[in-house]
């Protein structure tokens, strides 16, 4: 069966809502869930939480997404986040990571190096 991109604009309306939604809840965390955190999470609590997600999300994924957190962050959290991984993560995340979102988004986008979402 052949796919074409012919009448791709639903498609492509549906993921600009979804995105604009994406930003939305992700502007309301930043305003209102961190610093409900910043105050009532110990700053070990908060280490086991990123500890968490990272043991829970697949292991062959974290070099991606952390290459497009590296594209999109900011690069002192990012620093900070690296500050906390093991020593060969730390080494090889920044130069493996931004290779691997590139590669990426050539694929996706046509480009590597994509309008960043706040842009």
């Amino acid at each position: 069966m052949a796919t074409t991109a012919r009448d791709g604009e639903p498609l492509a309306e549906a993921v600009d809502r979804l995105l604009d939604r994406l930003l939305e809840h992700m502007a309301m965390e930043e305003k209102e869930i961190l610093p409900l955190a910043a105050e009532f999470i110990t700053a070990a609590e908060w280490a086991r939480l990123g500890e968490h997600g990272i043991a829970k999300s697949p292991k062959k994924d974290l070099p991606l997404s952390f290459g497009m957190m590296m594209y999109e962050g900011d690069p002192e959290v990012i620093k900070e986040v690296l500050g906390h991984a093991p020593l060969v993560p730390r080494l090889i995340m920044p130069i493996l990571a931004p290779r691997l979102y590139a590669s990426h988004a050539k694929r996706v986008y046509g480009t590597p190096t994509p309008p960043r979402v706040g842009s």
